[in-house]
C-alpha cells in the first residue's frame, strides 16, 4: 500500500509504502526529519444503493503525481537479539542488586537514627522526671517552659519570614528595575 505523507517539518508531500498497519517510523528525503506515522487498517464500508446512476465521464489516477514524488521505504524497529536481551536482563539485574544495597544501607541508617533518637528521649526524660521529682511544682515550671520556648520560636520564626520577605521584595524591585533599564536602552 502507498500513502502520501506529509512531513510535518519541512511540510513537503512524500510517498510512504508499507504492507502492514500500525505505527511506522519514515524519514523525510527532504529534510531528514523522522515520522512516526500510524496506519489503521481500514474499517468496513457496506452501504446498501437507492439507485444506480451511471457514470458519464471517467476520472483518470494520476500516476504522474505519484512518480515525481520521492518514494521512502519503511523501517520496522527490529526485535533484540539474544545476546543484547540477556545483555540487557544482567544490566537489569545490577541495577537492582544496587537497589537493594542502597535500600539496605538506608536502612540502616534509619535504624541508628531510631536508637539514638531513643537514647536522646531516654535522657530527657529521665532529667525530666527528675526536675518533677525534686520540685514540687516541677510540673507547671515545665509547662511554662515549653511554653515561653514555643512563643519565643513563633516570634523569632515571623521575625525572620519578615525579614525574608523584605529582602525578596526589594530584590524583585531591582530586578524589575534593572529590566526595565535594559528594555528601555534598545
Amino acid at each position: 500500500m502507498r500513502y502520501t505523507v506529509k512531513c510535518n517539518e519541512c511540510h513537503r508531500d512524500f510517498v510512504a509504502e508499507t504492507e502492514r498497519y500500525g505505527t511506522m517510523k519514515y524519514r523525510c528525503p527532504y529534510c531528514g526529519n523522522v515520522l512516526n506515522c500510524r496506519f489503521d487498517a481500514p474499517k468496513p464500508f457496506r452501504t446498501q444503493a437507492r439507485s444506480v446512476v451511471p457514470l458519464t465521464g471517467k476520472s483518470v489516477y494520476d500516476e504522474e503525481k505519484l512518480r515525481t514524488l520521492p518514494e521512502v521505504s519503511c523501517r520496522l524497529v527490529s526485535s533484540l537479539s539474544e545476546e543484547q536481551l540477556s545483555e540487557k536482563r544482567n544490566k537489569l539485574a545490577e541495577a537492582s542488586q544496587r537497589a537493594i544495597n542502597v535500600s539496605k544501607q538506608a536502612g540502616e541508617t534509619l535504624k541508628n537514627a531510631t536508637e539514638s533518637t531513643s537514647e536522646f528521649v531516654n535522657k530527657s526524660s529521665t532529667q525530666i522526671r527528675r526536675f518533677q521529682d525534686k520540685y514540687a511544682d516541677g510540673d507547671l515550671w515545665i509547662f511554662f517552659g515549653f511554653s515561653f520556648a514555643f512563643l519565643l520560636s513563633v516570634v523569632i520564626g515571623l521575625l525572620v519570614c519578615a525579614e525574608v520577605v523584605k529582602l525578596l521584595s526589594e530584590g524583585q524591585s531591582w530586578l524589575f528595575r534593572n529590566y526595565i533599564e535594559f528594555r528601555n536602552s534598545f
